[in-house]
């Protein structure tokens, strides 16, 4: 009982007894003695409760006990369950001037697969576009397990692509989880290397580097400068029926890629003062397959393979200059933008050849100022049973200037060139101009 509501209690039955006649002066005399002994006590226990107090110590409580503390091993495992997680994104608006016209489905970004190559395809040359579709979102989260550390990343802008595309919707960029060196989820292709992305502002970027977002499951070995990846991904199929497609439209609709087998990617890394170079390969099983016909007929398959070099290389101050490589057969799924991966040749299905090159220099003209020049393309072989209209060659340049007045506020300005060329030798090119505002958020939940 506390000390207090005690001393109540016992005041309250010091004064009954008080109006309780005693028989005699002596039981008056030692019941009033006893009162005091009790009254005494309680105020004993009032000081030493207000001392307690003072000094912040917790009160001892009948009956308790000391919960047994767990050992080490079980302590350490239910702290690591906790998980740092940090929220981050930005805000951005890109305001364009597109100084002829490109698809209305992509022209918030500039993808040379999209430029028409006869005048007047999408209208009159000139368009005004203002969007805030690379307005971005994420989750990162941390914790430590017996296993190794546990990460997660979920990541997503709104450019709509896709049965969306041209919307400003929900875009899923990263859904990955990682514990050790296991991870599965979606995230970039083991094959690309998202470190020679240039610094620019456009959303799709240049067309010949390999840049693909895949479900995956990857294993990645650290080494001593390095690593080393092995991925099994979402095989990404597709299939042009070309010129049989015109001469028989029901061919056409029926034909689609048949994708049996995952995707089998590798990469290798190395890191040095200097910079980094990379070498990835990828190597997959193809196909395509009639529906709606006896045994699916006519179908064929073929074997896709390729390899990607990257590197970056450190110049001057934090300058770089961004180099890719990319070469192979039935690989234009892997690609940034354009291509098939299969085409009709002599009544056969054939891996259709690929290659990409990026060459990109960033430079930082001071901690506030930077800019990135540089050219890309991505042509791919044409084959004698390809459709006119189908995609040959994309080129994609651009330079800008961008401007940092504080470390989360970004302003600047990106002039970009792009051009696409038919089987048939069409060809035709666009020319914008983005002036771009980005503003960075972050916090540690």
């Amino acid at each position: 009982m506390k000390p207090i509501l005690k001393f109540f209690l016992i005041t309250l039955m010091s004064a009954g007894a008080l109006g309780v006649q005693a028989a005699t002066d002596d039981e008056r005399i030692r019941l009033l003695e006893e009162q005091l002994r009790q009254q005494k006590q309680v105020l004993q226990a009032m000081e030493a409760e207000i001392q307690r107090l003072k000094a912040g110590q917790p009160a001892t409580v009948a009956g308790s006990q000391e919960e047994p503390q767990a050992p080490a091993s079980v302590a350490a495992a239910d702290q690591s369950t906790d998980m740092e997680i940090d929220l981050y994104g930005h805000i951005q608006l890109d305001a364009i001037y597109d100084f002829k016209r490109v698809d209305p489905d992509w022209e918030s970004t500039l993808r040379p697969s999209t430029i028409p190559v006869d005048d007047g395809t999408f209208g009159d040359d000139g368009n005004t576009v203002v969007s805030v579709k690379q307005t971005q979102m994420g989750f990162r989260g941390r914790a430590g397990t017996p296993w190794g550390e546990l990460k997660t990343w979920f990541e997503f802008d709104f450019f709509g692509t896709g049965s969306d595309a041209g919307q400003t919707k929900f875009n899923l960029r990263h859904a990955w989880v990682e514990l050790g060196g296991l991870g599965f989820g979606q995230t970039n292709s083991n094959f690309m290397d998202i470190s020679i992305f240039p610094n620019v502002v456009d959303w799709w970027g240049p067309s010949g580097m390999a840049f693909n977002r895949n479900p995956q499951v990857r294993y990645t070995w650290l080494l001593d400068r390095g690593e080393f990846a092995l991925a099994l991904e979402k095989p990404n199929g597709s299939f042009n029926s070309g010129i049989f497609g015109e001469i028989s439209p029901e061919f056409g609709e029926r034909a689609t890629d048949r994708t049996e087998y995952p995707d089998l990617t590798a990469h290798w890394r190395n890191e040095f003062d200097w910079g980094h170079y990379q070498v990835a390969g990828v190597v997959r099983q193809l196909g395509f397959e009639t529906r709606g016909t006896p045994d699916n007929e006519p179908n064929d398959d073929e074997f896709g393979w390729g390899l990607n070099l990257t590197g970056a290389v450190n110049t001057v101050g934090r300058d770089q200059l961004k180099l890719g490589l990319v070469y192979g057969e039935g690989i234009a799924s892997f690609m940034n933008d354009g291509g098939v991966n299969l085409a009709p040749e002599d009544n056969e299905a054939k891996a259709v050849e690929v290659t990409g090159v990026t060459v990109y220099y960033d430079h930082y003209w001071s901690d506030r100022w930077s800019s990135s020049i540089g050219w890309s393309m991505h042509d791919n072989d044409t084959l004698d049973q390809m459709a006119d209209s189908e995609f040959q060659t994309g080129q994609y340049a651009s330079t800008n200037l961008l401007y940092t007045p504080y470390p989360n506020l970004l302003i600047g300005s990106e002039l970009l060139w792009g051009n696409l060329e038919n089987v048939a030798g069409e060809d035709g090119d666009d020319y914008r101009l983005q002036f771009t505002f980005k503003h960075k958020f972050g916090k540690s939940l």
